[in-house]
């Protein structure tokens, strides 16, 4: 749908030129509430639960005429965004997100992954529970308890030296030696900093991460 997709970009235009202000014009919210309508023609149904009410509106301290919080407005706008997106594929990204998200087979981090489809922001976070169900998976496969964290847990189950290694990747040393430091690598560069501090992953990055753990997941499960 072409026309769809020129509503979707006024739209997502509105969301970078309200970013930092505090409140919205009142000829920007008539022009938002045209969009809907105009929306609505094009998927043939009714969105005037998008639509912004008069009521919003208020008599600004300047010379600004009526305005609306951009509080109240990007409420209505992201809710419109996301409809969009995830109801008509407007947004390319969200078909290769939804293609990532179905990749992942492991079930229990793919129930963990699935907030991240809906969320505006903090996708470290769903790093960091894709990392725990890594930890928790070496843990249960090694039979250790949960005194074994991150790299030191890797290095106790998945010792580099197949001979001191719990558990076995591969009977072929340098295959086993991969893995080995790929754990260890997610759990320093994935695991640690999510844990200790705020980290800006994108909702793509992150969840490429979580299908690259899932890998893993796979590889732990055909391990002796």
């Amino acid at each position: 749908m072409p026309d769809l997709r020129k509503q979707y970009g006024r739209l997502k235009g509105m969301e970078r030129t309200i970013f930092s202000q505090h409140y919205v014009r009142e000829e920007m919210v008539k022009d938002y509430n045209k969009i809907v309508k105009e929306i609505s023609v094009i998927v043939d149904e009714n969105q005037d639960t998008f639509i912004i009410s008069s009521s919003c509106l208020y008599k600004s301290a300047g010379r600004l005429g009526l305005v609306c919080s951009s509080e109240s407005f990007k409420e209505k706008l992201l809710q419109l965004i996301y409809y969009l997106e995830y109801g008509y594929n407007v947004s390319e990204k969200v078909l290769e997100i939804g293609s990532i998200y179905n990749s992942i087979l492991d079930e229990e981090l793919k129930a963990r992954c699935s907030d991240i489809l809906t969320s505006p922001s903090n996708f470290d976070r769903v790093i960091n529970q894709a990392t725990l169900v890594l930890e928790d998976r070496i843990r249960k496969k090694a039979k250790l308890d949960s005194n074994y964290i991150g790299t030191h847990l890797v290095n106790t189950a998945i010792n580099p030296d197949l001979d001191k290694s719990i558990i076995k990747i591969s009977d072929v040393k340098e295959e086993h030696e991969g893995i080995s430091y790929i754990c260890r690598g997610l759990m320093q560069a994935f695991r640690n900093p999510t844990h200790h501090r705020i980290s800006d992953f994108s909702r793509e990055e992150a969840l490429k991460v979580c299908a690259f753990i899932d890998n893993i997941l796979q590889i732990l499960e055909d391990a002796k």
